[in-house]
């Protein structure tokens, strides 16, 4: 059964090729989306497909290699022909799939489980699909199908970075340069390492004594990145103090203007006495990023002496410089709030059992020693069964939160179970795990839940050799603990 063609199948088709993405070669920003989109969702195989007038073709791929298709059988026809996300628990059952090489491949195990979405432009046409396949038989919820759509987001940021480069080159006859500046979102550097190359690239082909990437925040400004000449790194207190530093009316115009260039700093509204005094002529600052209504990043540039105005071509490479940072800025943040998502618990807010893992593998290679903490929260099924699962979700929250301690690292296993973590020594760590655990209890049940907790601690290296086994030894002091309280309560019951 072959897929429909979408009624904008000819904008569609001409919305690709504006791309130019069609058998290019692989690229690191497409293949860590599949890597991340394979470990996220715990498959064995995950894609970033495009699908032009004849076939499908794999731009990145996780495990499996990169390759093109016929179009028209395989699954990713469809998501793009609907323009909708498409879950496939078992091709095998789907009469559309069931025969394909997928899902009854001549050697091995076929692919069953198919979960895929499109990758849409701006005006809503589907040039691809993002899609994980696995082994076994399974659903997709839509706490999954929300990371793959978040990633959808990010493909087409990486999409949008290389039509940025294309015109970028096109637009001015500084094709070298411009394409140097678009080039540094490709290399997989920090903002911090994409802001100093940007700075070498631009130091010979235009005029400048200070060069900063500065990150603002309401309770201050940080240099992160800077170059200077001789004449910038005689003042650079004074520039540190100006123009990092800056007052509040001339941080507000910062942040509302996207571009400033000043062609005579001696008539700007907000310069500084001492500036001037010292020979600054010309300043640029170039609005960048808000990480959060937080943190803002933001380029400056500052000239001694008379340079002239700001030349259309140098505000274009500076220009072009800006936006590779806001780049690799913007992917950073998408990465680190896919990466957070990974470690955290969606209910609660603590870690997960991969983010204690982390934890634990990082605690291993200090070697210093430290002490780990099994809890079961008692009590929840009658919660359930009295107050309503509601109320048994918001007694998961209010333990949890309670457990938030500077000296503890706190995480959340699955259903009632919890584990802590403390890295400063086996006697203070057991009792202060314990002090957190009691205070926690105690809370949730001044608050009016009828729970408790059984609590099993072990250290490394005083109780076990290694993480492992330090979980398995908490795990089963645990245990011990619920069977004691549950013996005393039996007894006080028969006493009274």
């Amino acid at each position: 059964m072959s897929s429909p063609i979408p009624a904008s199948e000819s904008e569609r088709l001409r919305a690709l090729a504006q791309q130019q993405i069609m058998d290019t070669p692989p690229e690191a920003g497409f293949d860590r989306i599949t890597a991340l989109a394979a470990r996220v969702l715990d498959v064995p195989y995950a894609a970033v497909n495009f699908i032009d007038g004849t076939r499908q073709w794999a731009k990145a791929c996780h495990g499996m290699p990169t390759g093109s298709a016929p179009r028209g059988f395989a699954p990713c026809t469809w998501v793009v022909a609907e323009g909708e996300a498409l879950i496939i628990p078992d091709m095998t059952q789907d009469a559309r799939f069931a025969g394909t090489m997928a899902a009854a491949p001549p050697k091995g195990p076929g692919l069953h489980a198919y979960a895929g979405v499109p990758l849409k432009t701006e005006e809503g046409l589907s040039l691809g699909t993002l899609c994980v396949f696995d082994h076994q038989i399974r659903e997709f919820g839509a706490k999954e199908l929300d990371v793959m759509a978040a990633l959808a987001e990010v493909v087409m940021d990486e999409l949008a970075l290389r039509s940025s480069t294309r015109n970028l080159t096109l637009a001015r006859d500084q094709a070298s340069t411009l394409r140097d500046l678009a080039q540094l979102m490709q290399h997989g550097l920090t903002p911090e390492e994409t802001a100093r190359q940007a700075m070498l690239i631009l130091k010979d082909r235009l005029a400048f004594d200070w060069f900063a990437l500065m990150c603002l925040t309401p309770t201050g400004s940080t240099s992160l990145q800077e170059l200077t000449s001789s004449r910038g790194q005689a003042h650079l207190e004074l520039l540190h103090g100006r123009f990092v530093n800056l007052q509040p009316l001339a941080r507000e115009t910062v942040l509302t203007h996207h571009h400033c260039f000043i062609d005579d700093y001696s008539a700007y509204e907000h310069a500084s006495k001492e500036l001037i005094e010292a020979g600054v002529r010309q300043a640029a600052w170039l609005h960048l990023f808000h990480a959060s209504n937080q943190q803002a990043f933001v380029l400056s540039l500052v000239r001694f002496e008379e340079q002239g105005a700001w030349t259309p071509e140098e505000r274009t490479l500076l220009e072009a410089a800006a936006h590779s940072v806001h780049a690799v800025l913007e992917r950073t943040g998408h990465m680190q709030t896919l990466e957070r998502a990974a470690l955290t618990d969606s209910l609660t807010g603590l870690g997960n059992r991969r983010a204690l893992d982390v934890a634990l593998d990082e605690a291993t290679q200090s070697g210093q020693p430290y002490t780990v903490a099994i809890i079961d929260l008692d009590g929840m099924k009658r919660v359930n069964d009295t107050l309503g699962h509601a109320s048994g979700d918001m007694l998961l929250r209010e333990f949890a939160h309670q457990l938030h301690s500077p000296a503890v690292s706190a995480y959340r296993l699955g259903g009632d179970e919890y584990a802590l973590l403390h890295l400063q020594g086996a006697e203070l760590g057991a009792e202060t795990l314990l002090s957190v655990v009691e205070r926690a209890s105690a809370h949730v049940r001044s608050a009016g839940y009828p729970a408790s907790a059984s609590l099993g601690i072990a250290s490394v290296p005083h109780d076990a050799p290694d993480a492992t086994s330090a979980l398995r030894t908490a795990d089963q002091r645990m245990y011990a603990d619920k069977r004691e309280r549950k013996a005393n309560q039996e007894r006080e019951a028969i006493l009274f």
